[in-house]
């Protein structure tokens, strides 16, 4: 055998090899994967629409200072710049949804993320935050 037929031969073995590990790995996941842990961004009305539904936890993590110039009725709050922030979030119940915001919607995005690693599994992030929220004039406790 010559070096082209063998340089050849190897060519062709190593093509046949990584498309058949190509195809064992496809073959080895399961063909209908769905997670039933996700975080999703709403606009201010699918928030309220989701509040009202009742079927969540309101979450504010903004600063002391912030909520008391203004929250959403009803909001836990667990400030996410806290060392306890995480130890508070755990005392909630992991099997409702959770409704996160802030004021513009950075620090929800972060405690979003935050709480789907600390074993919730549908969360809802308020983009624009509170300032969106008031923006549409919905109603605020002080």
């Amino acid at each position: 055998m010559n070096l082209k037929t063998a340089f050849l031969l190897f060519t062709i073995t190593l093509i046949f090899l990584s498309c058949n590990q190509s195809k064992t790995e496809v073959n080895s996941i399961p063909k209908s994967v769905e997670t039933d842990t996700f975080i999703k961004n709403v606009d201010s009305k699918t928030f309220k629409n989701l509040i009202d539904s009742g079927q969540g936890i309101v979450l504010d993590v903004r600063t002391l200072g912030e909520v008391s110039q203004g929250h959403i009725p009803n909001a836990t709050v667990a400030d996410i710049y806290q060392r306890d922030f995480v130890e508070k979030i755990n005392q909630l119940p992991k099997d409702k949804e959770v409704y996160v915001y802030c004021t513009v919607g950075a620090r929800s995005s972060q405690a979003a993320q935050v709480l789907i690693n600390n074993g919730f599994k549908k969360v809802y992030n308020l983009n624009g935050g509170i300032i969106d929220w008031t923006r549409n004039a919905y109603p605020l406790e002080k």
